[in-house]
């Protein structure tokens, strides 16, 4: 919204300032400053609605006998992150961008479900959503996901070189068949430009490439015919060039200019409906796996949302990144023209997570519930396979990472001693693993800021992998 204001009030009245809009650096940290801002000043109004309608957390009776100081902590913060998610990725973001809309429905999905759950829980006492129907809605996150990236062709596309205004930027092949810096171009074939009607578009016989465009230079109109066996290298150049294999790509770690493309092994390539098939199981796999880990994570105050700022910070470096061909040259990382707004909208999930850390710093005035914690794990998880980056989620998601992994070999060893000895047997004092420090002697606190350490360190460790190869 006020991005485009500002374009507008640049190209028209030139005003001083304006064109900043046009930097990913700048609306990212506007973005994580209107979300921090709007967090602050909303919080107490949304603490005071918590209290009055008594949405309460339910304490477990069988967690830290500490715990039970907690019992009557308002629940559904996650509610503050939404609203001030909304508030910086909305205001700063690129409306026209199929990368914000696709993460903002995700949010309010999976911020949906999760609300349900926390709502059911008051109204039953410790029982919210049953796990069949929470997967059933996470399932149904996926499949918006895997529909967005499989339709919409920013996804797998190059850039275009043309605006919807028709200005042009000027690259050496365009530059070739006679586009000057500053062109403006007005009509494609004889007929009125309109960029939603060439972008991305594919040429054939029956729909061939364009030979001739009208572009106004400076006072003067100008017909420029393009030379023969270029008009579909120019065509892409202007309006972007559709590469669905691109979608099925990714980097793998520590390899130099090395990919791997889903459904392909070697020289193999599998049918597309097969390719689409595992590329949305995978999706699915990863959304529901980072949902539920960040709401194992969400166990100690201030924890889920510290954790969440510093990987939402790292995915928002990434994408700036991947978005920008000399930073993807030289890192030798896949270049995602389009995912500049991923930048944007990770810059203020970074910022609403500060906001409700405000709020949730020991001793917590607020909880973020399942509300909070499902959506922030399906964004990470999401933004993570947009900028290709899912295979350092163990890294990026590395506290989440582990205290799933915690609860698995939790479970998996006690089922295994129970069976074998008639007596199931623990690793861990208590699972999820923030817990076994606790009992060990920590305060609540101390486990909550070397946590946040290991997380950086983690992440530190993630950026390090682009230099490793």
């Amino acid at each position: 919204m006020l991005t485009e204001l500002m374009h507008w009030l640049d190209e028209t009245y030139q005003i001083a300032g304006m064109g900043l809009s046009s930097y990913i650096s700048f609306r990212t940290l506007m973005a994580a400053l209107t979300a921090g801002g709007v967090g602050l000043a909303v919080g107490p109004f949304l603490l005071r609605w918590l209290r009055r309608h008594a949405l309460n957390e339910t304490i477990r009776s069988e967690g830290p006998p500490t715990h039970a100081s907690k019992k009557g902590t308002p629940t559904m913060g996650g509610l503050l992150i939404l609203m001030s998610l909304a508030a910086g990725a909305l205001f700063w973001g690129e409306w026209r961008s199929a990368y914000l809309w696709a993460l903002f429905g995700l949010a309010l999905w999976l911020g949906a479900i999760g609300f349900l759950d926390d709502w059911l829980k008051r109204q039953r006492g410790k029982k919210g959503l049953s796990p069949r129907l929470k997967l059933l809605g996470q399932i149904g996150g996926a499949l918006w996901l895997t529909t967005l990236m499989l339709t919409d062709p920013s996804f797998y596309s190059t850039r275009e070189r043309v605006r919807p205004d028709g200005r042009i930027r000027i690259s050496p092949l365009l530059a070739e068949v006679g586009f000057q810096k500053g062109d403006k171009l007005i009509a494609v074939e004889g007929h009125p430009f309109l960029l939603s009607e060439w972008r991305f578009r594919s040429t054939d016989e029956k729909s061939p490439s364009p030979t001739s465009y009208t572009i106004q230079r400076e006072t003067t109109v100008v017909h420029l015919h393009v030379p023969k066996g270029k008009e579909a290298a120019v065509a892409a150049e202007l309006f972007g060039e559709k590469r669905p294999e691109s979608l099925f790509r990714t980097n793998l770690p520590f390899v130099k200019n090395q990919e791997i493309s889903y459904g392909t092994i070697g020289n193999w390539v599998a049918p597309l409906w097969i390719r689409i098939l595992i590329y949305g199981l995978l999706i699915l796999l990863i959304l529901t796996a980072t949902s539920n880990a960040f709401n194992l994570t969400d166990g100690l105050d201030g924890l889920a949302a510290g954790v969440g700022a510093i990987a939402f910070v790292s995915l928002a470096s990434f994408a700036y990144f991947s978005s920008n061909r000399i930073w993807a040259d030289y890192f030798m990382i896949l270049y995602l023209p389009h995912a500049e707004e991923v930048t944007v909208f990770a810059g203020a999930a970074a910022g609403a997570c500060i906001a409700f850390l405000w709020y949730n710093a020991y001793p917590a005035q607020v909880f973020m519930g399942d509300t909070g914690s499902l959506m922030l794990g399906g964004l990470i998880g999401a933004m993570a396979l947009m900028v290709k980056k899912e295979l350092l989620l163990p890294l990026i998601a590395g506290i989440p990472f582990a205290e799933t992994l915690s609860v698995i070999i939790q479970v998996t060893y006690f089922r295994y001693t129970r069976r074998k000895y008639g007596v199931g047997r623990r690793i861990f004092r208590m699972a999820p693993l923030h817990h076994h420090f606790e009992l060990g002697g920590w305060h609540e606190v101390k486990v909550v800021i070397r946590f946040w350490i290991v997380a950086l360190l983690l992440n530190a460790l993630s950026f390090i992998t682009l230099k490793l190869r």
